[in-house]
């Protein structure tokens, strides 16, 4: 077998010579050789009887590189990867700069010695855990008058509509009959209909003569111009009823008469309204209804607090582990494992590059240290959640048991999206447990101030990626 000398540079960078010695390979050249001659076709020979120096000679040298290079990957890989070894290295190993092409000539079987660059991960012991530093975890609440605003709309919701006698007011909703007009006289002809309008839907012009009305109370105003926001077309079907097909020419003159005048009531603040709006048992009064809202909103906007609080525990874990990388390594092997990459375009990306890599290397320590684990279980149960997700969250009658035990064992035999899951479920199992790990005060702020942070946030990492593309 090859053998493989290693010298440690330095702490973060190894040299490797791999031997491969002739006695390592010959017994496995000679074998490929006979396999190839019994499967070889070749025009003046039968297929089995091909002179060994012919296969030796069109084959041979391919065959020793596809051999030798087995030989020295298995005996790599062996090295890589011996657990008692425990080398924790980064990337892949590089051939050397002072590295030696070779023939393979099969005239002249010998040694061959490959050099190899390898870089390794720093050591290093986690600091700025077990409540060292006190962190601000954000809480969104809305303030007093939003509070009592969303109360409002709720009241709004579960309230009835019900027939006026009074005047019309903001938020009524009017029946009208129209009439379409020829000067100042109903058309010979014409459109006679009756329609609704929501007064908070319609022009300035139209409020200002329906606003304070009562039924029976009539004006004349351009049907076109009822509505805000609308168009002709709009208007011809569903408030005047006529056909696509129907090209005829509408005056824009209507006298409309207000015929009912409708009103939505609050819902008044009882067991029935509370019971509707929160659930069985959860609030019986205005002041638990308000705080009900407030804890809502907390919970609404948890998801981005709980990201936002992750994202400065990453930051604060970064300052306290400073790592050091065998950057020269690092930069040679991001050109040579991927053509697309240039010398250029990675210098202009090796800090955000190495900024990742050494969240990479915490999270693993920290994942390790902490204990935390995600089963095949918890996968399955979310790529369940995921299925349901589809539909709203709610099953469909036609959606059995079986068909989204189906699905989910389709995702489950997908690597990509196991691998995608596992890290989603960890980074959310990392995210709940560094928080025992920190003092945490609340900070009170609005959805408003919420929405300014995230937005200040996406605009640095806006700025950013455009000056590495600029950069590259």
């Amino acid at each position: 077998m090859a053998t493989i000398a290693r010298e440690d540079i330095d702490a973060l960078n190894v040299a490797l010579t791999v031997t491969v010695a002739k006695e390592d390979y010959l017994a496995d050249f000679q074998k490929e050789l006979k396999r190839y001659r019994k499967q070889a076709s070749l025009k003046g020979f039968r297929k089995g009887n091909i002179p060994m120096s012919v296969v030796r000679k069109m084959f041979g040298r391919s065959i020793l590189a596809e051999v030798v290079n087995k030989e020295l990957q298995e005996e790599m890989s062996k090295f890589l990867y011996d657990e008692e070894a425990e080398i924790d290295f980064l990337g892949q190993p590089i051939p050397s700069k002072d590295q030696e092409e070779f023939e393979f000539s099969v005239s002249n079987l010998d040694d061959y010695v490959f050099k190899f660059d390898l870089g390794l991960a720093p050591q290093f012991e986690l600091q700025g855990l077990g409540n060292e530093e006190t962190l601000e975890k954000l809480v969104v609440e809305p303030a007093a008058d939003k509070l009592d605003e969303e109360l409002l709309n709720l009241r709004r919701r579960f309230g009835v509509s019900e027939e006026v006698e009074d005047a019309v007011a903001e938020r009524d909703i009017i029946t009208l009959k129209a009439v379409e007009l020829d000067g100042e006289k109903p058309k010979e002809g014409g459109i006679d209909k009756e329609f609704t309008l929501f007064i908070e839907n319609i022009t300035d012009d139209a409020k200002e003569a329906f606003l304070g009305k009562k039924i029976g109370d009539s004006a004349v105003l351009d049907v076109f111009n009822l509505e805000a926001n609308t168009t002709v077309d709009h208007v011809r079907k569903y408030l005047l009823g006529l056909a696509e097909d129907d090209d005829r020419e509408v005056s824009e003159a209507f006298s409309l008469t207000i015929d009912k005048i409708s009103r939505h009531t609050l819902a008044a603040l009882d067991e029935d309204f509370y019971k509707q709006a929160f659930g069985e048992g959860d609030v019986s009064n205005e002041k638990e209804a308000l705080a009900k809202i407030q804890e809502d909103y907390r919970g609404h906007f948890e998801g981005q607090t709980n990201a936002l609080l992750f994202r400065n525990v990453q930051e604060l874990l970064m300052e306290k582990n400073p790592l050091e990388f065998p950057e020269t390594f690092l930069k040679r092997w991001l050109v040579t494992s991927n053509e697309k990459n240039t010398e250029e375009n990675v210098e202009a990306g090796f800090d955000g590059f190495l900024k990742g890599l050494q969240w990479t290397l915490l999270r693993e320590k920290l994942i390790k240290q902490l204990e935390l684990d995600v089963t095949a279980e918890e996968v399955k149960e979310s790529f369940a959640k995921q299925v349901m997700g589809y539909f709203g969250g709610q099953r469909p009658e036609w959606l059995n048991e079986e068909m989204i035990s189906g699905m989910v064992d389709r995702m489950m035999n997908e690597e990509k999206s196991v691998r995608e899951k596992f890290d989603e479920l960890m980074n959310d199992k990392l995210s709940i447990r560094l928080q025992e790990e920190f003092t945490l005060t609340d900070k009170v702020i609005t959805p408003e101030e919420l929405q300014e942070i995230v937005a200040k946030i996406q605009a640095e990492n806006e700025a950013q990626n455009l000056l590495l593309e600029e950069e590259e």
